[in-house]
Parts: C-alpha cells; sequence; structure tokens
C-alpha cells in the first residue's frame, strides 16, 4: 500500500551585500525523526543595527541564529501537537527573548518564519517579510495588505498574528526579506519567479549579483511536489506465550534458623493444566460496561408511571435536547481547520471593515481602502484554499459595498476582442499601437510576439534570451523591457526582426517607453534611453540637479512631460527635468499596478490588479473623476490604452476592451 502526500522541495537563495543592509540569513529545518508530521520550518531574517558601535551594541548574527534555535526547539519539541498549535507556542516561546534585543530603538529586526506541513502552510513575521505564492499561471501575494501589525506603530516588538492557508502539488513559494535592492526589482522577481523553474530563476538573481555587486538578498524558493511511500503491512496483533504471574512472597518479622533436614524422596505429581487466562482487548471490554449518556435517565422515565401520551412527550423532549447538543457541538467545538480558516479571515474582515469606517470619518481615505482592499485579499486567499461560504460572500459583499461608495464606483462593460489559444502560450503583457494589438506570450521555452488584428493573429515572431516585464509599441518598433537583467529588444514590425542589448542603470521602480525614447524611474532619480526602441542602450540622467523625487516613487507615465505617482497617492508631474505642479489625488499606487496614459489625453489612468478597478485621475488637479470596476474573478496581468482613451486589459489569456 503507498501514501501519496505533498512535500517542500526548497532552494535557499542567500546573497550577501553591503553592510548598509545588515545581516541577512536563512534557515531550514525539517521533521524527518519523531517531529514529521510537523513538517518543515523555515526562517528568513535581516537584522540592521545602530552604525555606532557601544556596549549595549547587539551581536546581529548571534541574534537570528538564537531566534532560528529557538523556532526548531520549540516547534519540534511535541511531535504529538498539530503544526498550528506547535507553530503558536513556539512564537510565544520566541517573543519573549526577541524583546531583550530591542536595546536600541534604531535597532531593526525583521524576520519571517512560515511551516510547511502537508498540505498546510502557517506563516508569521516581525517587520518586513513576504511570501508569494505561484498556482495556475497566477502570482499571489499572501500577506498582500493584510494588517499583521499595528500601522501606527514604528517599532513592532512581536509576532503577534498567523496566517494560515493550504498548498497543493504543484505550488511554487517564494519568501524573502524585501530589502531595498530587492523592493526595486519586486515587479521583476515576481514575473521571473511564476515564469522561471528553481535553478533558474536562482541563476537570474546570481546575475544581477554580478553587474551589481551591493545587491542583496536572502530567499527561499520552493516547489510544492507529489510524494509516495510505501506503508508496512498491518498484520494485527501477533499472538504472545502466556506467562504464570508469580504470587508475592509473604513478610515475615523474623526468620529462625533451622538445621537443613535431611534429604528425601520426592515424587513428581502432575497436576492438571490451568484453563488459560483470556486476552482481553480493553476496549471491548469497556463496551460491556460503559453507559451511552443519557441511559439512566431513560430508564427511569421508562420505568415511571406515565400515560403513553406523556411517555412520548417526554421521550419527544429529550430527543430535541440531543438534537441541540448535537448541533451546538457540531457548530462551536467540532469545527475543521478549513473552517476556522475561513471564520479567522471574516473576523479579520469585519474588525478592518469597522477601522476603515473611521479611517474614512477622518478623512483618512488611502488607509481606509487599504484595509478595505486587504480584507478582499484576505478572503480571496481564503477560498482560495477552502473554498467559498455563506460568510464569506456576506464579507465581501460588506466590504465591497463601502469600497464602492468609498470609490464612487460604477460597474464597467467588459467585451472580448481577442482570445489567445493555450497552445500558443501564456499571455503575460499587451501593448497597442494605432488599430494593431500585440501581445507576448510564454512558451516556456522561449516567448512570442503575437500580432492580433480582428481577434485573429495574423503573424507570429519568436524572441529568446530575455524575460520581459513590460512591452511598448509605436507605429514601427515593440519595445520589451527586461528591467531585472537590464536588457531592452527592439523589434521592427516591418523587417520581424529582433534585436537585443544591455544598459546600466541604478535598479528601475518603473518605466515607459515614449517617441522610442525609455524613461525609467530609479529610487533617486529618472533615467533616459534615447531610442531604446531601436536598439540603442545609452544611458543619460533626465531630471535637473536641483530637482526632487516624492518619497517612496512607484509608477512612471510620460506624455511629453513625465508623472509620477508615489505609495502616498502624490502626484508630481515634471517638464523638461524640473517639477511643475503637485497635487494629492487620494489613491495609493502598488508595485503591481499599471500607470496609462496617451499625449492627447487629460487623464491618467490607474489600474489596480488586485482590486480590479481603474481609477481615471485628472493630469491637471489629481482628483479621482471616475472608478470602474472591472468584476472579474480573473487577475489583471497587463493593460494598455488607445488614442481615443479606450481601455484594454489582459485576463485569462483574453484581451478585453474596457467602457
Amino acid at each position: 500500500m503507498q501514501r501519496v502526500y505533498t512535500k517542500p522541495s526548497a532552494k535557499e537563495i542567500l546573497i550577501k551585500g553591503s553592510s548598509k543592509d545588515g545581516s541577512v540569513d536563512l534557515f531550514s529545518y525539517d521533521g524527518n525523526g519523531s517531529g514529521r508530521s510537523l513538517g518543515n520550518l523555515y526562517v528568513v531574517g535581516n537584522i540592521n543595527s545602530p552604525g555606532e558601535v557601544g556596549s549595549e551594541d547587539i551581536d546581529v548574527g548571534y541574534v537570528l541564529n538564537l531566534v532560528a534555535s529557538l523556532a526548531k526547539r520549540e516547534y519540534y519539541s511535541d511531535p504529538d501537537q498539530g503544526p498550528k498549535d506547535a507553530f503558536s507556542n513556539a512564537l510565544k516561546k520566541i517573543n519573549g527573548v526577541v524583546e531583550e534585543f530591542f536595546k536600541s530603538k534604531d535597532t531593526k529586526i525583521n524576520i519571517g518564519i512560515f511551516a510547511v506541513a502537508g498540505d498546510q502552510i502557517h506563516i508569521s513575521k516581525l517587520g518586513k517579510f513576504k511570501i508569494f505564492l505561484a498556482r495556475d499561471g497566477k502570482n499571489i501575494d499572501i500577506l498582500n495588505n493584510i494588517q499583521l501589525f499595528n500601522k501606527e506603530s514604528t517599532q513592532e516588538r512581536e509576532f503577534s498574528n498567523i496566517i494560515s492557508g493550504k498548498v497543493a502539488a504543484g505550488d511554487r513559494l517564494l519568501a524573502f526579506y524585501p530589502g531595498r535592492s530587492v523592493t526595486a526589482r519586486e515587479k521583476n522577481l515576481k514575473d521571473t519567479f511564476i515564469s522561471s523553474p528553481q535553478e533558474q530563476f536562482a541563476a537570474k538573481l546570481a546575475s544581477i549579483k554580478e553587474e551589481k555587486p551591493e545587491f542583496c538578498c536572502a530567499a527561499f524558493h520552493i516547489d510544492i511536489q507529489k510524494a509516495t511511500e510505501t506503508l508496512a503491512e498491518d498484520k494485527g496483533p501477533q499472538p504472545k506465550e502466556l506467562g504464570v504471574k508469580a504470587e508475592p512472597a509473604p513478610e515475615v518479622a523474623a526468620v529462625e534458623t533451622m538445621p537443613e533436614p535431611e534429604p528425601v524422596a520426592q515424587v513428581a505429581v502432575k497436576r492438571p493444566a490451568e484453563p488459560p487466562i483470556p486476552n482481553i482487548i480493553p476496549s471491548e471490554f469497556a463496551k460491556g460496561k460503559r453507559e451511552i449518556a443519557l441511559s439512566k435517565h431513560i430508564r427511569r422515565i421508562k420505568n415511571m408511571n406515565f400515560s403513553p401520551r406523556g411517555k412520548a412527550v417526554s421521550m419527544g423532549g429529550i430527543a430535541i435536547v440531543a438534537i441541540i447538543a448535537i448541533v451546538t457541538l457540531k457548530s462551536f467545538v467540532f469545527v475543521n481547520a478549513s473552517t476556522k480558516q475561513i471564520n479567522a479571515a471574516v473576523s479579520e474582515a469585519r474588525s478592518n471593515l469597522k477601522l476603515a469606517q473611521e479611517k474614512v470619518s477622518q478623512d483618512s481615505l488611502i488607509e481606509a481602502r487599504d484595509l478595505l482592499t486587504g480584507s478582499l485579499a484576505s478572503i480571496t486567499q481564503a477560498e482560495a484554499s477552502n473554498g467559498s461560504s455563506k460568510k464569506t460572500e456576506e464579507a465581501r459583499s460588506e466590504i465591497i459595498k463601502v469600497l464602492d461608495s468609498l470609490d464612487q464606483a460604477q460597474d464597467a462593460t467588459l467585451s472580448v476582442i481577442a482570445e489567445i489559444p493555450l497552445d500558443s502560450g501564456l499571455a503575460q503583457l499587451a501593448a497597442l499601437a494605432g488599430n494593431n494589438l500585440h501581445v507576448f506570450v510564454n512558451r516556456k521555452t522561449d516567448g512570442a510576439i503575437l500580432n492580433i488584428k480582428n481577434g485573429i493573429i495574423e503573424k507570429t515572431t519568436p524572441v529568446s534570451g530575455l524575460t520581459p516585464q513590460t512591452m511598448f509599441a509605436s507605429e514601427n518598433y515593440l519595445a520589451l523591457v527586461d528591467s531585472l537583467a537590464s536588457k531592452i529588444a527592439a523589434i521592427s514590425l516591418n523587417k520581424s526582426t529582433v534585436s537585443i542589448s544591455g544598459f546600466t542603470s541604478d535598479p528601475l521602480v518603473s518605466y515607459e517607453v515614449y517617441n522610442d525614447n525609455l524613461y525609467g524611474l530609479t529610487q533617486s532619480g529618472i533615467i533616459k534611453i534615447s531610442d531604446a526602441a531601436l536598439g540603442h542602450s545609452a544611458v543619460q540622467p533626465w531630471l535637473a540637479k536641483d530637482a526632487t523625487l516624492p518619497t517612496d516613487p512607484v509608477k512612471i507615465a510620460v506624455d511629453g512631460n513625465i508623472h509620477i505617482l508615489n505609495k502616498k497617492g502624490e502626484l508630481t508631474t515634471y517638464y523638461k527635468g524640473k517639477e511643475i505642479s503637485k497635487a494629492n489625488t487620494g489613491v495609493a499606487a502598488e508595485s503591481a499596478s499599471l500607470l496609462l496614459t496617451n499625449t492627447d489625453s487629460p487623464n491618467l489612468y490607474l489600474v489596480n490588479t488586485s482590486s480590479g478597478r481603474i481609477y481615471v485621475i485628472a493630469k491637471n488637479s489629481g482628483a479621482v473623476s471616475k472608478t470602474l470596476k472591472i468584476n472579474s474573478a480573473q487577475t489583471v496581468t497587463s493593460a494598455a490604452l488607445g488614442a481615443d482613451d479606450s481601455i484594454y486589459i489582459l485576463s485569462d489569456n483574453k484581451v478585453w476592451q474596457v467602457k
């Protein structure tokens, strides 16, 4: 007989950078011994201590090792515990130790701990930590906008929440510390993670280190694989020889020494064989004496001198009490793990809903949106692992109602204009030039550009040598940008030729091609590559020396002016390298969001791929004039804007027009 189960196969990726990144490390443990049922435990950590060395400074490497060792010891200490209980108890022990290392207010501790046991996964974090799940060609940020800690607290002191879910064979996990050099490349890392196998992904990160010596990364790439094992045949209990139990010798107060008697003849007497002692099984023996619940009371009622009708009423009352007890136990005591996770997600969502309503009353609209969209993500994750339920549907409906009121949202009308067959590849990017639609597909071994007209694929151009994260189109050229590898592929639409060139710059946070020139946003500035779509790669700074970027810039859009949107929803506009205006949109940009515009449009279009909403933002004032709800269960993977401000989205291997 064979047992089929899931087993994680982990690849440790540890690339140490400069000292300013602090100490980073990875630890992984398995329970192949007595803790086998507890699965595997993983720890990702970063600690950054104050720059000045003093008597109270901590040994940062020692802290990471201590936390990892303590997590291992406590998690596997009792193999009879379930994974969730073992994980929770381990965190309680760790919290008692971590507090000792906050002697300096400048010390920053970032640790992620998670366990994979069978199809269960349990996660907790202190500080910065991210974990992505790749499933069915989609990338899920498991911790996306889930409020593990109080936002108003600047010093997170303990592991306070556990996120639980389920994994299945074929899933992949990417868990990492989001340091500065990784965060700048996060979108590219996500795209590479979902399209590349384990070894290729690790090689990609190693190549970045060769080009950027300061690059730092601590990550686990985990494949959830199906495994089998042969179970030993259960032959049942084997007969054992019964021994005669010796009677204990009686105790005596004193022994008188007697002379040894003379030897006498002894005669062997054959005694009748004693009957064998039966081998009583305790459970069977107990069944003979155990009474069912309420049996004594039932006998009393039976023996009472009731009329037939009175007996029926009494027995009916007992039956009703028994049914109520069973329903109560089933509803509140005997709850399975899936129901517990759904209940936890719904409870957290309702709590966040109340907090979001308070934020709206305080005019903190961005924080309110974060809470609401985070709750939607939490419910979606719970449903993906355990299926939908009436509770999750009701909670989702309540959240969407408040979010719609906040956004003044209206339903969008979607119509399919092209459908890409799965045998053509996984559609990842879309771009529009006039009436020509271009889609980049991943074909596992390479990629290809599909030229689509009137819903029909007219031409296929193979592309290899890079994994693009963005595609831009002009009348004569296409530009594919692989910012992770710092490469640009220029494709001539007339000649069907592909040329790839490399460039050198700081990590790109966002970028756009306008009039064949590439404009790239970094954490500290804006770069320009003239004629990038024609194969050129010379990098030059675009921002004026006295101009500065807003804090936490996330997205760039170009229409002759350059528009920068940051995490706080601030929209800053530049012309010829200098700032000309600034406005507050009230809508936060995320790294996975898409910011679209064209030369003649008065608007910017912010596509939130996680919530499925499109915010129409006026360029001159920053005001949100309209919010469109896509109402699709599938994630938006790419989007493009037509010359007439028509919006096109790519989702589920289909291109949709949004109206």
